[in-house]
């Protein structure tokens, strides 16, 4: 097991460092509200596509495919997860471009649904999209802390606190800016720790063949595409992951950052590749700690903490703490400004000024 101390350093030199990013990066660009949540048409594909992949793939993706890799039907479940994960990004290519068009000052899904339907349903997707920010922003936390209980024995309230407080401090300071700002460079920096970090498990628990063959061995359900409880399962997700993601503030944000059409395109459709790819091999983590034994019902929620633990020395544990550290901060940072982003832009009307 990591120390505790060890743990909690590096936990706070990532925070202390991405905060210093987005402090430094936004000064002298937020003069107002609606750059603060907003930053209307100025975001650019490249930017698009990585604040999108940070946004999206929160510490969640280091716990919940592999727990339905491990649990919930092997390699279906995981890959219905994967492609679950990039449809969402891929309807809201037409549905984003087509809200820009009809509300190109707005701000949110819930204004659109108070013009278009009126009233009951405003109220409605408002009171449905604040509580899935606050459940998925409390699951993030619950996540990370858990996790570092599990490698380190960090006491849950410490690490909620350290990273909650810092990732405050620059949302509360810069607003969208700051997220998308320290989403493009956490991006640069997950993808090739991420990819690293399977490499490494796979090369160091005896290679592809040695795992397939352990799995097949323990349960040849684990790598069977067509498994139907874990086809079920897939799709169960990836309907779920779509009506969740549309009533994402986060991502409504983001629509109307983009510099254009051809942004908002371009970016959604390659964030879409890339979250592929990392939710597969996320996932395959539970279903490698399944077929080597290593996770049973009260493990398989950080499968992948179980075989990194089983296959790595200490020091590579600690990287993974920061891997886990960066994908929880940039989808925080993303629930922080969302949510003020709705508070702000609906307030008004609930107080029933509609029209301010």
């Amino acid at each position: 097991m990591t120390s505790t101390g060890l743990a909690l350093g590096v936990t706070a030199l990532t925070v202390l460092a991405v905060t210093g990013v987005g402090l430094s990066a936004v000064r002298g660009r937020v003069r107002s509200v609606e750059d603060f949540i907003a930053a209307r048409d100025s975001v650019d594909r490249g930017t698009m596509t990585a604040t999108v992949v940070a946004s999206t793939t929160g510490a969640w993706i280091l716990f919940s495919p592999a727990e339905a890799g491990a649990a919930f039907g092997g390699l279906p479940a995981v890959l219905g997860y994967a492609l679950g994960s990039a449809v969402p990004l891929l309807c809201f290519i037409p549905v984003g471009r087509r809200i820009r068009a009809v509300m190109p000052a707005g701000h949110s899904l819930t204004e659109f649904a108070y013009a278009r339907f009126g009233p009951a349903m405003y109220g409605f997707v408002l009171v449905v999209s604040a509580f899935y920010m606050f459940v998925f922003l409390a699951a993030e936390m619950t996540g990370i802390a858990g996790a570092l209980s599990l490698v380190a024995d960090v006491p849950l309230w410490q690490t909620s606190a350290l990273i909650g407080g810092f990732v405050l401090v620059y949302t509360v300071y810069g607003g969208l800016v700051a997220s998308i700002v320290t989403d493009t460079v956490q991006t640069l920096v997950i993808l090739p720790l991420l990819a690293v970090g399977f490499g490494g498990a796979v090369a160091a628990l005896g290679g592809p063949a040695e795992l397939h063959a352990t799995a097949v061995a323990a349960d040849a359900t684990l790598l069977d595409p067509g498994f139907r409880p874990g086809l079920a399962f897939g799709v169960y997700v990836a309907v779920a992951i779509l009506g969740s993601n549309m009533l994402n503030q986060g991502m409504w944000q983001r629509v109307y950052a983009a510099d254009g059409d051809r942004a908002l395109r371009d970016g959604l459709a390659v964030a879409a590749v890339a979250v592929v790819p990392m939710v597969l091999l996320a996932g395959l983590f539970g279903v490698a700690a399944a077929g080597l034994g290593l996770a049973d019902s009260g493990t398989a929620s950080v499968a992948f903490f179980v075989v990194l633990e089983t296959a790595f020395p200490t020091w590579v544990t600690v990287v993974v703490v920061a891997l886990a550290v960066l994908l929880v901060m940039s989808s925080a940072d993303t629930m922080f400004n969302a949510i003020a982003s709705v508070v702000t832009a609906d307030l008004a009307r609930l107080l029933g000024r509609p029209d301010q």
